[in-house]
C-alpha cells in the first residue's frame, strides 16, 4: 500500500487556514456537522419519551391483579380477570345529547 502524500494533507490544512471561500464552506460543513452531531440525542431522547408517553395512556390495568397490559386483549392474562375495555365510540353513544341537558344556576347574595 503507497502512503498518500503529505501535499494533500498540506494543500488541505491551507484550504481551512487561508480566509477564502472553500476554507469557509468547510468550516461551515464542519460547524454544522457537529452541531448535528451534538442536538441528535436531545432529539432522539424526545422522541422516545413522547413514545413512551403515548404507549402509557393506551395501556390498561387490571383491576384484580393490577398487571398492566395492552387493551387489545379482553381478558387478563394473569388472572383471567374480564377486562372493561373503554371504546372511544361508546361514550359517543351512551351519551346524552347537549340540547337535552339544562344547567340549573342560583344566585345567592354575598353578605
Amino acid at each position: 500500500m503507497s502512503r498518500p502524500s503529505p501535499i494533500l494533507w498540506i494543500a488541505l490544512l491551507f484550504l481551512l487556514l487561508l480566509p477564502s471561500t472553500a476554507g469557509r464552506l468547510l468550516l461551515d460543513l464542519a460547524g454544522g456537522l457537529v452541531l448535528f452531531l451534538l442536538v441528535l440525542p436531545f432529539i432522539l431522547g424526545g422522541l422516545g419519551w413522547l413514545g413512551w408517553r403515548l404507549l402509557q395512556s393506551r395501556l390498561v390495568t387490571c383491576e384484580v391483579c393490577g398487571l398492566t397490559i395492552l387493551p387489545s386483549s379482553l381478558q387478563c392474562p394473569a388472572c383471567g380477570y374480564e377486562l372493561k375495555t373503554k371504546r372511544p365510540d361508546d361514550d359517543l353513544t351512551s351519551s346524552i345529547p347537549a340540547s337535552e341537558i339544562t344547567i340549573d344556576v342560583s344566585a345567592e347574595d354575598a353578605d
